[in-house]
């Protein structure tokens, strides 16, 4: 950031869905930091939903809302309405921090990088941003565990897995070769967005697994099932793997020396537990004696899935003054390409291959 706010961010949110209300609820914990000054939505009657809820301005008139002065602004709304959305704000010169996936297809997201191309787009990719995620990442960027060489991703779907694959493989665009199938896995319903099931309800859990072979040698498993979102009984995992050691969710295994061999684990420090008075909050995360991921936005009462939402929408701020990218288009285009690629392959149960694509070159 070129130089110290002194105001919060100004932030436009087109959306008012399920996904929207994180950047509601973050400006609402974090006032100092975040202001969300208008939401555009579809209906009348939504718009007073939020203005009532949130204390928010709200409308429901594209003109209006771009005649407000912003920062940047957020667009949260299904992928098949936001490539409209993205353009009219690019050509008013608003930067952008739009929602995954970018577009639905291979085909939209083509057409939407002949619209836009890159100019002041980011995407809102957060997984790499959760504590635990991020914490990973960065011992793994240490070297302390070697090249990487493998990953395993059982934690989000589709893109987002995808982008943790490839962040944890230092990837980028190069070609990749996908081999994948789709199974059932039968399990009982526990909870969902809206909280836990009343009943015990067996549900068909379709489950992808895919190995991606990339071209400078790295290999990355797949492996997921939408239950593992939000169930207690499917667990979630990343584990990477390198010359040197790997990292196992939050075990970390390393070759220090020869014939000396490290054991550890990430371990979060929390806040408020017992006789601790500092309110409930989640501190960092530290490897022996080491901190991998410390809360900026203590002590703000904020979940894990918040946590790399307000880290995304701080980012933006950076990006807009001057600084590095959030997510830029192209990454995410190629997240949601390959998790496109890993849906044919298990269709059809033939190997699939990556071609070069527009993005690819910006």
């Amino acid at each position: 950031m070129t130089g110290q706010r002194t105001r919060p961010v100004s932030i436009g949110l087109i959306g008012a869905g399920w996904r929207a209300e994180y950047f509601l609820r973050i400006a609402r914990e974090l006032p100092e930091r975040f202001e969300i000054a208008r939401v555009l939505v579809r209906g009348a009657a939504s718009a007073s939903a939020v203005h009532e809820r949130w204390s928010v301005p709200a409308g429901t008139d594209l003109a209006e809302f771009l005649r407000g002065s912003y920062d940047y602004v957020i667009v949260s709304t299904p992928a098949e309405a936001a490539a409209d959305l993205v353009a009219a704000l690019v050509r008013s010169g608003v930067p952008v921090l739009a929602e995954t996936p970018p577009a639905a297809n291979t085909d939209a997201l083509l057409a939407l990088h002949s619209r836009v191309g890159g100019a002041g787009v980011q995407v809102a990719e957060q997984y790499h941003l959760q504590p635990h995620h991020a914490a990973r990442l960065r011992v793994a960027a240490s070297g302390t565990i070697g090249e990487v060489t493998g990953t395993r991703v059982s934690a989000a779907h589709g893109y987002h897995g995808l982008s943790l694959a490839r962040l944890a493989l230092g990837a980028g665009f190069e070609p990749v070769r996908i081999t994948a199938q789709t199974v059932d896995d039968r399990v009982v319903s526990a909870r969902g967005r809206e909280g836990w099931a009343h009943e015990l309800l067996e549900v068909r859990n379709p489950r992808t697994v895919a190995l991606l072979r990339f071209e400078s040698g790295g290999t990355a498993v797949f492996d997921f099932a939408e239950e593992q979102y939000f169930s207690p009984v499917r667990g979630r995992e990343f584990s990477l793997r390198g010359t040197r050691g790997e990292i196992d969710n939050d075990r970390v295994d390393w070759m220090a020396a020869a014939g000396s061999a490290v054991h550890a684990r990430l371990e979060r420090e929390s806040t408020g537990i017992d006789g601790d008075l500092d309110g409930s909050h989640l501190r960092r995360i530290v490897l022996n004696e080491g901190t991998v991921w410390e809360n900026r936005f203590a002590p703000a009462r904020l979940g894990d899935d918040e946590l790399a939402v307000a880290e995304l929408m701080h980012r933006m701020a950076v990006f807009v003054d001057g600084g590095d990218a959030v997510y830029s288009l192209a990454e995410a285009s190629h997240d949601q390409y390959l998790a496109l690629l890993v849906e044919e392959a298990a269709a059809g149960g033939a190997e699939v291959v990556s071609r070069p694509m527009p993005w690819s070159r910006r």
